[in-house]
């Protein structure tokens, strides 16, 4: 299957980046790196972000913790600037998507690992690469921060199957791999 065969695979009603690693790998600072240069071309990018840790719906007191804490299941926020939405359930990616239809060209998620979209993995060494390629699938793009790795992936045989492993420290090459890819999905 080719990489562009993938991609249509997955395609859903709104076209998913993910961005996956394990903490400190630099998901975050890929993300916003891509939606700029994504939102500078004129693209309305929407972003979903998986959080590993439970985290509060709200800050302690609000109105809306308030409603949440009496028993409401969702409450929605909203002023003339911004609407937040909080909701006492988890959310799949393809739900996310599923509700940007029509309001984004893309969406950029950062994590939920198990989801099949095309994926950006950033990793730290081989053993991230191994322990990730075990956790989830539809890699299209690997980021390392070892060098040793890249020069190894480097020397190995490439077939057409192969996924290209980048180095980090290379910013312009990752600029420009990483916003090829995801303009591909549009």
């Amino acid at each position: 299957m080719t990489m562009e065969s993938q991609h249509a695979a997955v395609r859903g009603p709104v076209p998913v980046l993910q961005i996956v690693g394990y903490k400190n790998s630099g998901k975050t600072t890929l993300a916003c790196r891509l939606i700029r240069a994504l939102s500078a071309r004129g693209l309305r990018v929407g972003s979903a972000k998986h959080d590993a840790h439970h985290f509060q719906l709200d800050d302690p007191g609000t109105d809306s913790s308030k409603h949440l804490l009496h028993g409401a299941v969702e409450a929605v926020l909203t002023s003339s600037e911004a609407t937040r939405i909080m909701r006492k359930s988890e959310t799949s990616l393809e739900d996310i998507a599923a509700s940007m239809y029509g309001k984004v060209d893309l969406l950029i998620a950062e994590g939920f690992k198990s989801a099949d979209y095309p994926k950006i993995a950033l990793i730290r060494n081989a053993d991230e690469m191994s322990l990730l390629r075990n956790q989830t699938a539809n890699i299209c793009l690997w980021l390392s921060w070892e060098e040793n790795e890249v020069k190894h992936r480097a020397a190995s045989p490439v077939s057409p199957n192969t996924i290209p492993v980048l180095p980090l420290q290379d910013q312009a090459l990752i600029d420009e791999e990483v916003l090829s890819l995801a303009l591909s999905l549009l």
